[in-house]
């Protein structure tokens, strides 16, 4: 049982459940009896027409369990890292119609569209993954329904760009420009832009309760020193101390293509950074790559040695360095439709992502 699943609940009474639910007969032989019911029906349609709209709304907010989301500050929480922790197999799972009393009716868009489009669920967190609505995830990230002051970070390279439009499609409630996927920086730049833009008019209508995100410069992109361009940048945004900076970042392949290709020296000044870094940085792990026309074995290759080389650094293990792993989820999804170019991927997979980021970040009450 996941814990997206809402209680399954038969309402007696309905049509649709007439042949599920053993209901009182009741004999209409009397005239009086007829007037009476009738009546009582009649005057309470409109209670249980609300009720029902309730139920099936495509847009509910409210589950049949009150639940309630709170924001886990640094170090977050750890999900685990590697194949022993995290090894997943993408599925799909049927969503059934509105006019269906099941629990599933009360899945809100993202929700729905996550268990049709694909998710990935490893089986030691079976029982502890959440998948989380908009609402909920707006909850978690709301300075204002937290009473912090909450910012969202993102930087570093292209896969990072990806899970801060993933999070935004989750976010917004919606699938920005129509989910037009990035094959290239151009449109990837615009997609990014239009998210940016619609989270910051939320905000204004939203009198700022809406959470704070977003992605910040191409300094820690990773083709120039991280201990220099990349700190300098993300300290002189993060030199609040009152405000909950929540630093997300991300990069590999470029310090790796910079450091001439060589393996240990990418890990070793990756780990650098994150161990003599003043802000408190939530790392986001390389992807897989496939082999393709563009990638050599050797490469392919070493870009695993180097999502290896630097699992000791982090969470579980060294708990300073919390760790956001999306190697093996990206890994595992072999779909056709998964990545474009065997190294990005998929907008639904870069909301799976912002899914798992949002159980580091986040953790659901039920009352």
């Amino acid at each position: 049982m996941f814990s997206s699943h809402y209680r399954r609940k038969k309402i007696c009474g309905f049509p649709e459940s007439r042949s599920s639910c053993s209901c009182y007969r009741i004999s209409w032989s009397s005239s009086s009896a007829k007037w009476f019911f009738g009546a009582l029906i009649i005057l309470s349609f409109p209670l249980i027409r609300n009720f029902r709209i309730n139920l099936s709304s495509e847009d509910d907010e409210q589950p049949l369990h009150q639940r309630s989301v709170r924001f886990i500050p640094y170090p977050h929480k750890t999900l685990g890292s590697g194949t022993t922790s995290l090894q997943c197999e993408w599925e799909t799972r049927p969503i059934l119609g509105n006019n269906n009393t099941s629990t599933e009716s009360h899945l809100d868009f993202t929700q729905q569209n996550a268990y049709t489009e694909g998710i990935c669920i490893p089986p030691t967190l079976n029982e502890t993954l959440h998948v989380f609505s908009s609402a909920e995830a707006i909850e978690c990230l709301s300075s204002k329904v937290q009473n912090r002051d909450i910012k969202l970070m993102l930087s570093g390279d292209s896969y990072m760009k990806q899970l801060t439009i993933g999070l935004a499609d989750i976010l917004l409630s919606k699938h920005i420009r129509d989910d037009k996927e990035m094959i290239h920086a151009g449109p990837r730049e615009g997609v990014l832009s239009t998210a940016h833009q619609e989270m910051e008019e939320r905000r204004r209508k939203e009198k700022e309760s809406f959470p704070r995100v977003r992605f910040v410069g191409m300094q820690c992109y990773g083709n120039q020193p991280l201990n220099t361009t990349c700190r300098d940048a993300i300290n002189k945004i993060g030199g609040d101390k009152s405000t909950d900076y929540v630093w997300i970042i991300g990069f590999g392949v470029h310090v790796y293509i910079r450091q001439n290709q060589v393996v240990d020296t990418t890990v070793k000044e990756i780990n650098d950074f994150l161990d003599t870094n003043d802000q408190k940085i939530l790392f986001v792990s390389p992807p897989f790559y496939y082999p393709h026309e563009n990638f050599t074995d050797e490469f392919v290759r070493d870009q695993a040695e180097v999502y290896r080389g630097l699992l000791p650094n982090m969470s579980p293990t060294n708990a300073d360095n919390p760790f956001l792993d999306v190697y093996e989820l990206t890994r595992a999804c072999t779909w056709a439709n998964c990545s474009f170019d065997r190294a990005h991927r998929s907008r639904f997979v870069n909301r799976w992502k912002a899914q798992m980021l949002l159980n580091t970040l986040c953790e659901v009450e039920v009352q």
